[in-house]
């Protein structure tokens, strides 16, 4: 299989945003995503008081941005983060809540609703490493699985130096491999996708946990040994690789030829890409569920290009990052106390996946995002026939 580096130049932000106004007809096709949220974008009652959201430590910050957003539209509607396991209409999960944890959430934090769930956006996964200098090591799945599992334990192993010729790998100190005790969603996205493309070289299957390394109790504790430790290796957030200056490896995505382009993380149209990578399933009551992205291939019917504001070069293939873990929203809706499911419309508005982008994150492709409304109860006008 040969591997190539992809060029990211070829993937711009589309420097003007279109808006237009639908014409009606008895011919007028299906609007596109981005036209539905756009009309669906006033529809949020702004509800005085302040609203708590429980927030897993990878994403502190990310609902205040939303919150801070939010104010500019509602003045006296406040948003403050809360850590995970304290009582809040409003709960972050870094992947799709298992039932165990919607049960906890219903008896917890909404006993007078029922709960809604949504995804509210993507985010980058990565293997990041302690090594200064080593910036831009490119690591095969099998490398990758090896790691993870424990028995690539040298940089010096031939799955990492011979597709790195270039590097001088020796007389670095032993692979040290970093993980949380309670799993994360980063390890469910990553072994998502070593199972899709590597499941010879990753046996384990799915799992958020790893039975090899350190284990940590908390991603604060993680992410302080990964930085004060040479040659530690960890699977998280890119943003917060990137955020501490930490190296992290380039990976393949593997396309319909079977060739191998070679893509980084810290690319934010690549990551918008391989966000489409995503599955969605819905349930008996209209709550919605995304899978990790994995493959860097957008799913048909999962992606828009014109909605994603990007632009393709002549023969430009579409693809992306191809590991994104799915973040979800779990919202208490009460009718008696609506401030919650306001502040999560509001979140899915392009206004807050905008803040959301600015924290780190990647927002929702504009098909997800419009489905998204009929669990958080946002109408949109369909256009009549004339």
């Amino acid at each position: 299989m040969s591997r190539k580096t992809m060029s990211t130049r070829g993937i711009v932000l589309a420097a003007l945003v279109l808006m237009s106004t639908a014409l009606v007809s008895a011919c007028t096709p299906p609007m596109p995503p981005d036209v539905l949220a756009a009309q669906a974008e006033s529809q949020i009652t702004c509800v005085d008081g302040s609203v708590e959201v429980a927030t897993p430590n990878e994403f502190l910050g990310s609902m205040n941005a939303v919150g801070a957003a939010l104010t500019g539209v509602c003045p006296e509607q406040l948003v403050t983060e809360v850590p995970v396991g304290t009582s809040a209409p409003l709960e972050v999960f870094d992947h799709a809540p298992t039932a165990e944890q919607l049960a906890a959430f219903v008896k917890n934090s909404c006993t007078a609703g029922s709960p809604v769930v949504v995804p509210v956006f993507n985010y980058p996964v990565a293997l990041a490493y302690n090594v200064p200098g080593l910036e831009g090591l490119y690591l095969s799945p099998e490398a990758v699985a090896g790691i993870l599992s424990g028995t690539v334990t040298s940089w010096e192993d031939p799955l990492i130096a011979e597709p790195n010729s270039d590097y001088d790998l020796s007389g670095l100190p032993p692979i040290t491999l970093l993980s949380m005790k309670n799993g994360s969603g980063s390890v469910e996205a990553m072994t998502t996708w070593l199972e899709k493309v590597s499941p010879d070289a990753w046996t384990p299957g799915v799992t958020s946990t790893l039975t090899a390394g350190e284990m940590f109790d908390t991603d604060v504790d993680l992410l302080g040994a990964l930085t004060a430790q040479e040659s530690a290796v960890a699977v998280i957030p890119a943003y917060q690789a990137i955020a501490n200056i930490l190296p992290v490896a380039s990976l393949p995505v593997i396309t319909e030829s079977g060739e191998a382009q070679v893509v980084t993380p810290d690319d934010v149209q690549l990551s918008k890409v391989g966000a489409g990578a995503v599955q969605i399933t819905t349930d008996d009551k209209g709550n919605i569920a995304a899978s990790p992205a994995v493959g860097g291939i957008p799913v048909d019917g999962n992606f828009d290009v014109a909605a994603s504001k990007i632009i393709l070069a002549e023969g430009q293939e579409l693809i992306g990052w191809p590991v994104l873990g799915s973040a979800h929203l779990v919202i208490c809706d009460d009718p008696a106390n609506p401030i919650a499911i306001s502040t999560a419309q509001y979140a899915l508005r392009l206004a807050g996946q905008g803040s959301l982008e600015t924290f780190g994150v990647t927002p929702l492709p504009e098909p997800i995002r419009v489905r998204t409304f009929v669990p958080l109860k946002v109408t949109v006008a369909e256009p009549s026939a004339s």
